[in-house]
């Protein structure tokens, strides 16, 4: 338990807010959506749904993250991020 505490404290000061800080308040948002999913990855449906936008408003955020390695498109109308552990700090930082 003290290894994993300690390994997540050590992602969470630098790998993971390297990554956050690269993105757009957009992003953000879109990224945030995906939290909810943890890590099960996200249907860009629902993440529109949640976001009150139309799917096809959020292609661009899609595309950006997708580029930055953030996250991914395992399959057609899916997303899931590319980084064990990312849903989990959002959903941390959300918090706070």
């Amino acid at each position: 338990m003290i290894a994993i505490e300690l390994g997540r404290q050590q992602l969470d000061q630098g790998f993971f807010p390297s990554r956050w800080e690269k993105t757009t308040k957009a992003e953000k948002a879109f990224l945030r959506h995906m939290a909810v999913d943890e890590e099960d990855g996200s249907s860009t449906s629902e993440l529109a749904d949640r976001a009150g936008k139309k799917q096809s408003s959020m292609t661009m955020t899609r595309s950006a993250l997708i580029s930055k390695g953030i996250i991914c498109a395992p399959s057609t109308g899916r997303v899931a991020f590319t980084l064990p552990g990312m849903a989990d700090y959002i959903t941390r930082l959300s918090q706070d």
